[in-house]
């Protein structure tokens, strides 16, 4: 059986959870603001020291995160299409602030196979497909998406 491009996982409190990463990033890192465009691996246990919703949400996957990382992109040159190191296949994307106006676009044959604009709602997606952050209109910039691995690969969700 194949594995779909992407689920959406719907949560009630996203905002709680958007709000908790956000506040984490502006009190212990200098990503907000920055120029660190791109992959900004940080440290998980901290984040989620930090943001007890998210730990909530996580538990009702039954998923023990491994590592987490804060995408941070203000154009199209920031996450072009790519496939994402191996031996991860699904990671989960949880929105954190201005994804309006963005695209997640999946490829096969360097044909668009699958597209979700505006992440609303957190994601599990196969990061084995090529794959890209394509702003489709003018916004507000940066676009600020926590990604989270697992000890436990929820590779289920994408069947």
């Amino acid at each position: 059986m194949s594995l779909k491009y992407f689920v959406e996982l719907p949560y009630d409190d996203v905002d709680v959870i958007s709000s908790e990463i956000y506040k984490f990033l502006e009190t212990d890192t200098n990503l907000i603001n920055s120029d660190k465009f791109g992959w900004n691996f940080i440290d998980c246990k901290t984040l989620l020291n930090n943001a007890p919703a998210l730990l909530d949400f996580f538990k009702i996957y039954k998923l023990v995160p491994r590592h987490s990382a804060i995408t941070i992109v203000a154009d199209n040159t920031h996450l072009p299409k790519h496939v994402d190191e191996l031996p991860v296949i699904a990671k989960i994307n949880f929105p954190v602030i201005n994804v309006q106006v963005w695209a997640n676009r999946w490829y096969e044959n360097d044909q668009l196979a699958a597209e979700l604009l505006d992440m609303k709602q957190p994601i599990v997606f196969n990061s084995q497909v090529a794959h890209s952050v394509e702003k489709t209109t003018a916004t507000i910039v940066p676009r600020i998406v926590a990604s989270f691995t697992f000890h436990n690969e929820p590779l289920d969700l994408l069947k």
